[in-house]
């Protein structure tokens, strides 16, 4: 009973001494998952929309555009505005724009946007 004790012991404390060498490291998975989402948005399907901004809030690069076939909600941190990027927080409610999105994990992701002539 003693020495299984001792062993569960040891277990706990290279599991413990282990976590906490590779939480100080701290680039191996964020950066493993930031490539890996590059690479899915690099070859996400790009699709087309045409529509009227319904909202836009900023701070959380939320963007809603009704379309004729509905309502589509974006994220614009990747979204390229009048040929500048990281510009998307201009956009006006109630303006016409048309641009193209990519889907990533069941998100879209507004790639570029401009406003309708």
């Amino acid at each position: 009973m003693r020495k299984g004790l001792s062993v569960a012991v040891l277990c706990l404390f290279v599991f413990v001494f282990v976590g906490a060498v590779y939480a100080q490291e701290g680039t191996g998975a964020s950066e493993w998952t930031k490539q890996a989402f590059q690479n899915r948005l690099a070859t996400a399907k790009e699709m087309k929309f045409e529509g009227d901004v319904v909202s836009h809030d900023p701070l959380c690069h939320c963007v809603v555009v009704k379309t004729a076939k509905g309502m589509i909600t974006m994220q614009d941190d990747y979204a390229r505005f009048m040929q500048e990027y990281d510009q998307a927080k201009g956009l006006k409610v109630g303006s016409k724009v048309h641009g193209t999105y990519k889907v990533v994990s069941y998100i879209n992701y507004m790639t570029t946007v401009a406003y309708a002539q």
